[in-house]
């Protein structure tokens, strides 16, 4: 397995919370052996877990919380065909066909249990569970999409590789058979965010600061990122209308709107002494109206469109929560 990176057996990628260990290379690479991953692989993992050590991927909280949330791992550039990975038709499946999808995301999930202590009854306070936390490893159908990859949209090159972690709830499948265009498959994708638990609006109260690992250093949250797992006819639906995907991103953005009323109904807009808003203070004048909406997430961007998986009318939404953060992979 070490043969799978230049790195050496003893450095330390980052201290794995809450149990604190040191996620050196060899202890990824124990645990990827356990998972059943090859080699080839092994730079996936390793860029998932530098990932994690990012501050701002905040994988102390994920670690740790009672929601069900779970990392996955979204694979740009030549590796994921170097590593095998499958991102055609049952690209989130079981099976043979999706073999190293399957071991690279048991791989980062070991990891977190092994190495971050993180046990269920003991380090995960987790309630319910999440299906996803057994793992899950997903690549970029980059040949069948008609928009530039998801890394590329980070300033990676189309020929460099790249790995994104994001922690998520879900996922909810958008069955979307009848569209006939392209404003009907946003539509689709755009109910959605109606759901309670997607966060809608949220950020109109700032977005709290998190505490990086056993530190007193503090990082503020970016806001959740939903990624849309789009089947490359979804995507194709909208390009050959003319939408390019920063298009099809600020469509959602628009589109999407959360109640006003339901936010501050809820309370817990912070405000200074004098009763103005802490966050946003040019919206407040917007709460003397009853009908008031604003968009349900602060930016574009924080709609992840991602097409992978076979030609097909059905896409995939996962509800953003804690993190998010890409490196990239290592050229072994």
């Amino acid at each position: 397995m070490l043969k799978g990176t230049k790195q050496t057996p003893q450095e330390v990628l980052m201290v794995m919370e809450p149990g604190f260990g040191l996620a050196t290379i060899e202890k990824i690479a124990i645990n990827a052996v356990m998972a059943g991953c090859r080699p080839e692989q092994f730079p996936v993992l390793l860029a998932a877990i530098d990932c994690l050590g990012k501050p701002e991927m905040n994988h102390r909280d994920m670690q740790v919380s009672g929601h069900t949330e779970a990392p996955i791992i979204l694979v740009n550039g030549p590796i994921a065909e170097k590593a095998g990975i499958n991102f055609g038709t049952t690209a989130m499946g079981p099976g043979v066909i999706n073999s190293a999808n399957t071991a690279i995301g048991r791989a980062l999930r070991l990891c977190l249990i092994n190495i971050g202590y993180c046990n269920a009854g003991a380090g995960d306070p987790n309630f319910v569970g999440l299906p996803t936390k057994f793992g899950m490893c997903i690549a970029e159908n980059e040949a069948a999409s008609p928009w530039q990859p998801y890394h590329m949209d980070l300033g990676y090159k189309k020929d460099e590789s790249a790995v994104t972690v994001v922690t998520v709830t879900g996922p909810t499948t958008i069955i979307d058979p009848r569209s006939k265009n392209h404003e009907d498959t946003l539509n689709n994708i755009s109910s959605m965010m109606f759901y309670p638990n997607a966060g809608s609006g949220n950020w109109l109260k700032g977005w709290e600061s998190a505490q990086i690992g056993h530190t007193n250093r503090r990082i503020q949250y970016q806001g959740p990122y939903h990624p849309i797992i789009l089947s490359p006819s979804r995507a194709v639906i909208m390009a050959e209308a003319g939408m390019s995907k920063r298009d099809a991103q600020k469509w959602l953005h628009e589109n999407c709107r959360a109640s006003l009323r339901s936010i501050l109904s809820k309370g817990d807009i912070p405000t200074d002494s004098d009763g103005n808003w802490i966050h946003h203070p040019e919206l407040q004048h917007l709460a003397d109206n009853p009908d008031a909406t604003i968009p349900a997430l602060e930016s574009p961007e924080q709609y992840l469109l991602f097409v992978t998986g076979g030609s097909t009318h059905y896409a995939n939404f996962f509800y953003g929560t804690y993190g998010i953060a890409t490196s990239p992979v290592e050229d072994v």
